[in-house]
């Protein structure tokens, strides 16, 4: 395995791009604050099933502990055994530095492409509704959902933790449905146009056996 300062340096550059992407459209939604309207939707989202909550919440906690590794590696290691892959540990954390920085990339290009139509109970703002259709949302429905698992992937090759494997593992089917929910949720709201774009789109990936519009 990687030295654990190599370890602790990959883990604090990948949060500060990661905080860095969140401040950035929390901050981008609050200067837009008085593009406020009826937002009966956020509370649409409420009604996802428990499972797919319980899968978003475990992979806050996923978050939480991955951020507790920067801190406390040294004493986390001597408690949770580490996943063994040999000679290949130091190629594996290399990857997945290099999957979280793309889960990074990802966020952003999501993120600066929903500017004010992002919704997220942490912001506590209102703001008119838009399918977004363009950039990023071109190709996928889900970005963020991507980011997220390709943070979590990158993250469990990097620290090769078992607690954070099973976590992963959960979370990851929590938001899978947690996905489908939400694109059940945007057909009742958008209609025929949120069906068009969903036909020639891909869930998380983008879709090339789909035509194009």
């Amino acid at each position: 395995m990687l030295p654990p300062f190599v370890i602790r340096v990959f883990l604090i550059i990948s949060f500060f791009f990661f905080g860095y992407n969140i401040t950035y459209i929390i901050l981008f939604k609050k200067r837009h604050k008085s593009n406020k309207n009826n937002d009966e939707i956020n509370d649409k989202f409420k009604e996802t099933r428990l499972f797919a909550r319980i899968g978003v919440m475990l992979l806050n906690i996923f978050i939480i502990l991955v951020c507790l590794n920067i801190f406390f590696y040294n004493y986390i290691i001597t408690i949770i055994p580490r996943i063994d892959l040999s000679i290949f540990s130091q190629v594996t954390q290399v990857i997945g530095f290099t999957l979280v920085i793309g889960g990074n990339i990802t966020l952003y290009l999501a993120y600066h492409e929903l500017g004010i139509y992002w919704a997220y109970p942490i912001d506590g703002i209102s703001k008119k509704r838009k399918l977004v259709k363009s950039g990023i949302y071109k190709k996928m429905r889900h970005p963020i959902y991507l980011s997220f698992n390709l943070f979590c992937i990158g993250f469990n090759l990097i620290l090769l933790d078992w607690v954070l494997l099973l976590l992963y593992i959960i979370g990851a089917i929590g938001l899978y449905f947690q996905a489908i929910d939400e694109e059940k949720i945007l057909i009742e709201y958008f209609g025929k146009e949120y069906r068009d774009y969903k036909d020639h789109t891909g869930r998380f990936f983008g879709n090339i056996l789909k035509r194009k519009n």
